[in-house]
């Protein structure tokens, strides 16, 4: 969606630290170190994205529900909840 762009790649550290992982890549890092799931700066710049407000909520006329499954949800009754677990009273 164009909020985010992936770092440019940069050499690797000499030294290598202990915890650097050559088998591991990072996508928004464009290197090896870490998984990108893993990936600390990632996860603040999306941070940095929703507390800027730039990504909002989803309107609600984006993903419109059908009239007749809004018909459906009103109409049933809630389900019984079943007794899952056995005391063996």
């Amino acid at each position: 969606m164009g909020f985010l762009a992936p770092l440019a790649p940069r050499a690797l550290p000499d030294p290598m630290p202990p915890q650097f992982r050559l088998d591991l890549y990072c996508a928004y890092h464009q290197s090896a170190g870490h998984h990108t799931d893993r990936c600390t700066a990632l996860r603040h710049a999306i941070q940095d994205i929703v507390d800027s407000g730039t990504f909002g909520h989803p309107q609600f006329d984006m993903f419109p529900i059908p009239i007749s499954a809004q018909a459906m949800h009103a109409d049933a009754p809630s389900p019984a909840v079943p007794d899952l677990i056995d005391l063996g009273d």
